[in-house]
């Protein structure tokens, strides 16, 4: 059963991802093979939203149980990742993640908790997000690692036919600390990395 605070935080979640979906002023940073990676200043962050945006040939279905099952894959897929796993089940479509990062240059690792979500918006949509959680017994912080916010983190998964799937993934972190210009442009584009790998095991199987 999902608690009232875990609710908020959900519905909170799926608001802000909505809203930064109606974003236009992108500035194109890269282009993979499936994804194109963007990037706008939101808000008063330091960092900025990041979008990645492609077409995936193969079903929605398919994609939208990768993005929300297959955690090791998507591990797997990152080279700063250092974990990704559920530390609680709530039901069927809704889970506590803790996610942390390896130390690269001068800034430390990272670790974020959030509450991961699963919801089909319309007959030909999935919306999988990702709200940020404080705290959890289940992961007691950690003296040597810096807890971060994940601000945002949602992926929008859409049917364009039986075997065409739209994919719109949003991230943005507060690090709770500084990081340097040159480590965080190496950083962006590792994600349309770690994407661009995703989908090659989703198409691989």
């Amino acid at each position: 059963m999902i608690q009232n605070k875990n609710k908020q935080i959900i519905e909170t979640s799926v608001a802000d991802s909505n809203d930064v979906r109606k974003l236009t002023n992108w500035e194109e940073v890269k282009k993979g093979k499936y994804l194109t990676l963007s990037t706008t200043k939101y808000q008063n962050y330091e960092l900025k939203l990041l979008k990645l945006e492609g077409t995936i040939p193969t079903n929605y279905e398919k994609v939208a149980s990768y993005f929300f099952e297959n955690l090791d894959g998507q591990k797997n897929s990152r080279e700063m990742c250092e974990q990704l796993k559920v530390i609680e089940q709530i039901d069927a479509d809704t889970q506590v993640l803790l996610f942390k990062t390896k130390g690269k240059f001068v800034v430390s690792s990272r670790e974020m908790l959030g509450i991961q979500h699963r919801r089909k918006v319309t007959p030909n949509e999935y919306l999988i997000t990702r709200g940020h959680l404080d705290e959890h017994p289940a992961a007691p912080k950690d003296a040597d690692t810096v807890r971060a916010e994940g601000k945002i983190y949602s992926i929008f998964i859409t049917k364009e036919s039986e075997n065409s799937t739209k994919l719109q993934a949003f991230m943005l972190m507060d690090p709770k600390g500084s990081i340097p210009i040159m480590v965080f442009n190496l950083m962006i584009e590792e994600q349309l990395t770690g994407f661009e790998l995703d989908v090659n095991n989703i198409l691989s199987k």
